[in-house]
């Protein structure tokens, strides 16, 4: 049952960027409208005797103009655990959907103002012999506002270096039994600085991929401490 969820879910995906009509698919750096989509949004694989887990989270958006869009992320998680060799199997499946609403200001000289805001919800599928005080769960919102900067090394490469600050609200319940991360899991009140380098290599007059490595650090109010997140992300813009 878990491969046939995880199979469905990368067909999904698949018949998205084969069908959407995808136009320069970056928000952030186009001005067309249509269907955007990153390769992958999230994922996560671990393999083990004790621990199987698969994470994989599919985007697609659509952009209004150059200035709105909307886009929406759905995680799937499936794990399988044994916490001991003669233990029952525990069995997770957990769907996490977050809808991200972003706005682009053009100020001069080239640079950027994006604003974002994204909210999630955690959905659980199925916890067989999961045995816990309180079950997973996720609720959060959270808005950040970058500052972009484009610098063109050649017609083949521009830098998008960013700077920028975050702050959200949440209630989060890891999953005990797995070792993945869901998309904007906190608990409590956070703020905190963001930090990106995208890379843009345009291949040809209609074709450029966009590499999207960001650092957040989150400080939380609630609990008084801190987290820091290293994400990488690759974008095919057609």
């Amino acid at each position: 049952m878990r491969c046939a969820k995880i199979t469905v879910t990368t067909l999904l995906f698949f018949v998205l960027l084969t069908t959407a009509t995808v136009t320069q698919g970056q928000t952030t750096y186009e001005d067309d409208s249509g269907f955007f989509t990153p390769v992958v949004e999230s994922l996560y694989l671990r393999g083990g005797i004790f621990e199987d887990t698969q994470l994989i989270g599919p985007a697609i958006g659509y952009r209004f103009n150059n200035r709105y869009d909307l886009s929406l992320h759905s995680e799937l998680l499936n794990t399988e655990s044994n916490i001991l060799m003669d233990a029952s199997t525990i069995q997770l499946s957990i769907l996490n959907l977050g809808l991200t609403a972003g706005q682009t200001s053009y100020w001069k000289n080239g640079v950027l103002l994006r604003n974002e805001i994204s909210m999630y919800q955690a959905i659980n599928l199925n916890l067989e012999g999961y045995e816990a005080p309180q079950d997973p769960s996720l609720t959060s919102a959270l808005g950040v506002s970058s500052l972009y900067k484009p610098l063109s090394i050649s017609k083949a490469i521009t830098f998008f270096p960013n700077i920028g600050a975050l702050i959200g609200i949440g209630s989060y319940r890891p999953p005990v039994y797995s070792s993945a991360n869901l998309r904007q899991g906190f608990d409590g009140f956070v703020a905190g600085p963001q930090l990106g380098l995208d890379t843009k290599f345009n291949i040809g007059e209609s074709f450029s991929i966009t590499a999207k490595p960001q650092y957040r650090l989150r400080y939380n109010f609630t609990h008084e401490h801190s987290t820091g997140t290293l994400t990488f992300n690759v974008l095919f813009n057609f």
